[in-house]
């Protein structure tokens, strides 16, 4: 379990260390992962790899970096890979429902429906009510309307 630790200051705030090859405050963490999405988002997907592979690096036992490179390469087209990231991840954190969400995902893009919406539906029981669950039913409202497009 994470650990925690009064802030810079002395503030008293609680803040949530990650443990990995060095303690790393989950805000730094959190922060760095956007930074890799901003790269992503302006086409710089290298700059991006190698912060979310950095962060992998970093923190071994957690499977949300692995879930970012997974993004990064179905950003790209490269579906069979994203998978891998992601069952990646799925490997480390077996209840992740953000990776097994997006392990529904890539199944569907790579034509492998009945696996994608059993991993999308696995997702949503795993997080009812979380951001991975609405993820994925909305991935399988757009499978089931047709308007999934590649």
């Amino acid at each position: 379990m994470p650990e925690r630790a009064d802030t810079p200051g002395g503030t008293g705030a609680s803040v949530e260390m990650l443990q990995g090859l060095i303690e790393l405050p989950q805000p730094e963490a959190s922060l760095l992962l956007e930074a890799g999405y901003l790269y992503l988002e302006m086409g710089k997907q290298q700059e991006a790899a190698e912060i979310f592979a950095g962060v992998a690096a970093l923190l071994p036992k957690s499977d949300v970096p692995l879930v970012a490179l997974g993004n990064l390469e179905f950003a790209q087209g490269h579906f069979q890979r994203a998978l891998k990231h992601h069952q990646e991840a799925l490997k480390l954190k077996p209840k992740s429902a953000l990776a097994q969400a997006h392990v529904g995902e890539a199944l569907l893009w790579l034509n492998k429906t009945a696996e994608g919406v059993k991993a999308l539906n696995k997702a949503i029981d795993l997080e009812p009510e979380g951001m991975p669950a609405n993820f994925a039913r909305a991935l399988l409202e757009a499978h089931e309307a047709g308007t999934l497009a590649r």
